[in-house]
C-alpha cells in the first residue's frame, strides 16, 4: 500500500513532503493556489493534517477552495508589490490567469478566452499577517509571470523554511528566474533544486533540508499519482475508453436484465394463473370425487333397496299365486261372494234395491217390445211410474222434454202429459223445457 498520493502538477508536493513530512500539523502559504484538487501542491499536506492560507484572484477557484477547505483561509486577491486594485486577465477555469498583459495577448493568440477584470491587490507581507504567528514551513508562488512583483513586495522578516517558485515563462520551458532570484537569495535563501518548472530554495536557518531536496521524486518516495494527474493522460484515456465501454456494456446488460426481469414477471404471472387454475381444477376434482363417491354409495343403497323390494314383491306375488291356486280358495269362492253380497244387502238395502231397478230398466231398453208392455202396466200406478221416471232421468237412462221422452241408447220416443211430467224437472230444467216446447210449436205451425 503506497503512503502518498501526488496531486501537484510536477510532483512539487512529493519533494516538499520528503523534506518536511516529519513535521506534524505544519503550516503553508499557497500564492496562486488555483484548484483545491487538480494540480494542488497543498492537498497532500491538507490530507495529512496541515493547514494554511490560499491566495487566488479568480472567482471560480476561490469559490472551489472555500467549498473544499472551509477551515482554511482563502484570500481572493492578487499579490504584488503595491496594495490597491489591478487590472487582471482572467482565463476561465485554467491556471493561466495573469497580471501581465503581454502574456494575456499570447494566450489570446493561442485561442484562449481572456476576460479583463479588476481585482484587489495585496502584498506578501499582508499574507504573512493573515497567517498569524508561528512558523510557515513552505511557501509556493505561482502567479504566471508576476513572480518578481510578489518577491519585490516582501519586506517582512518572516522566513518560510522552503520556497517553491515557478521559474519558467507560462506554457514554456524558458527560464524566468533571473529577474527575481537575486531578491530571494538576498533574503537568506539557498538554491536547492530545479525540477524543470519550479526552483526550490531552503532558508539558511534550516540547512539540514538541503540534503533531501537534491533530486526529483523517485521510487523511494513511496507515492502514486492522483487519477487526475496530467502524467496519467494515456492511462486516463484508456480508462475513459474502458469506462465508456463498460458503461455501454452495463447499459446493454441492464437492458437485457430488464427484459429478463419483464419475462420473469410475465412467467410468474402465468405460473400464478396456472397455479390458480390447477388449484381450482383440484378443488373441482375433489368435489366431483366426493359427488361420485356419494352417488356410488347412494346407487348401491338404492340398488340394494330395489333388490330388497323386488325380492319382497316377488315373495308376495308367489304367496298370492299360491293362495289363488289353492283348493281352499276355489272351494270358498261362492261363500265369499255370498258373504260380500249379504253384507252389502244388510248394510245398504235401499242402494242395493235401487241398483237392481236401474239394472232392470237398462235391460228393458234393449228389449223395446217388452219395455212397452211393462211401461203400460207401470202407468197404472202413477206414484210408482213417477218415481221410476225420476230415477231414470237422474241416471241418464231417459231425457224428458215437453211431451217427448227420448229413451237413451235406443232412440225410443214416448209422449207424456205435460202436467204429469214437468213436475219431475228442476227449476233450471223446466226453463229449458219451456223454450224447447215453444220451438217445437213454431216448427209445427
Amino acid at each position: 500500500m503506497f503512503n502518498l498520493v501526488s496531486y501537484a502538477q510536477n510532483f512539487e508536493d512529493i519533494i516538499l513532503w520528503r523534506a518536511l513530512g516529519n513535521i506534524p500539523h505544519g503550516r503553508y502559504i499557497d500564492i496562486g493556489a488555483q484548484s483545491p484538487d487538480e494540480h494542488s501542491v497543498s492537498k497532500l499536506f491538507y490530507l495529512k493534517g496541515w493547514r494554511g492560507v490560499h491566495v487566488e484572484p479568480t472567482q471560480h477557484y476561490s469559490d472551489l477552495l472555500r467549498s473544499a477547505r472551509p477551515e482554511e483561509q482563502v484570500v481572493q486577491a492578487a499579490v504584488t508589490d503595491v496594495a490597491g486594485e489591478l487590472r487582471f486577465f482572467d482565463i476561465s477555469e485554467t491556471g493561466l490567469s495573469t497580471l501581465d498583459d503581454e502574456i494575456a495577448d499570447r494566450h489570446r493568440e493561442a485561442g484562449f478566452q481572456v476576460a479583463e477584470v479588476r481585482v484587489p491587490a495585496i502584498t506578501i507581507d499582508e499574507v504573512f499577517d493573515l497567517a498569524g504567528e508561528g512558523e510557515v514551513h513552505w511557501l509556493k508562488i505561482d502567479v504566471e509571470g508576476a513572480e518578481y512583483q510578489v518577491v519585490a513586495g516582501w519586506a517582512s522578516p518572516r522566513r518560510p523554511w522552503v520556497l517553491a517558485i515557478e521559474s519558467t515563462r507560462p506554457l514554456s520551458p524558458e527560464p524566468s528566474h533571473y529577474h527575481w532570484e537575486p531578491l530571494v537569495l538576498e533574503k537568506g535563501y539557498v538554491f536547492a533544486y530545479f525540477d524543470g518548472l519550479n526552483r526550490f530554495y531552503v532558508s539558511a536557518e534550516h540547512p539540514e533540508l538541503l540534503s533531501v531536496i537534491t533530486c526529483g521524486p523517485n521510487v523511494f518516495d513511496d507515492f502514486v499519482l492522483a487519477p487526475q494527474s496530467s502524467f496519467c493522460g494515456a492511462a486516463n484515456a484508456v480508462a475513459a475508453e474502458r469506462h465508456a465501454q463498460m458503461h455501454a456494456d452495463l447499459s446493454r446488460v441492464s437492458d437485457q436484465a430488464k427484459q429478463l426481469q419483464d419475462e420473469i414477471e410475465v412467467r410468474r404471472a402465468t405460473e400464478a394463473s396456472l397455479h390458480h387454475d390447477v388449484e381450482m381444477l383440484g378443488e373441482a376434482v375433489e368435489a366431483y370425487k366426493e359427488d361420485f363417491e356419494r352417488a356410488i354409495a347412494q346407487g348401491f343403497a338404492s340398488a340394494g333397496e330395489i333388490a330388497r323390494r323386488d325380492a319382497e314383491l316377488a315373495h308376495q306375488q308367489a304367496l298370492m299365486q299360491e293362495i289363488l291356486n289353492s283348493k281352499s280358495w276355489q272351494i270358498t269362492r261362492p261363500l265369499r261372494w255370498m258373504m260380500g253380497y249379504g253384507i252389502r244387502a244388510v248394510r245398504q238395502p235401499k242402494a242395493l234395491a235401487r241398483e237392481a231397478v236401474v239394472g232392470t230398466m237398462r235391460s228393458l231398453l234393449a228389449r223395446p217390445r217388452v219395455g212397452r208392455s211393462i211401461n203400460r202396466v207401470v202407468r197404472m200406478v202413477p206414484f210408482v211410474h213417477k218415481r221410476l221416471r225420476l230415477l231414470a232421468s237422474h241416471r241418464g237412462i231417459v231425457v224428458a222434454h215437453a211431451e217427448v221422452v227420448l229413451v237413451g241408447g235406443v232412440g225410443q220416443v214416448q209422449h207424456f202429459n205435460e202436467d204429469h211430467g214437468s213436475e219431475l224437472l228442476s227449476v233450471r230444467a223446466r226453463g229449458f223445457h219451456a223454450r224447447l216446447h215453444s220451438s217445437v210449436q213454431k216448427e209445427e205451425g
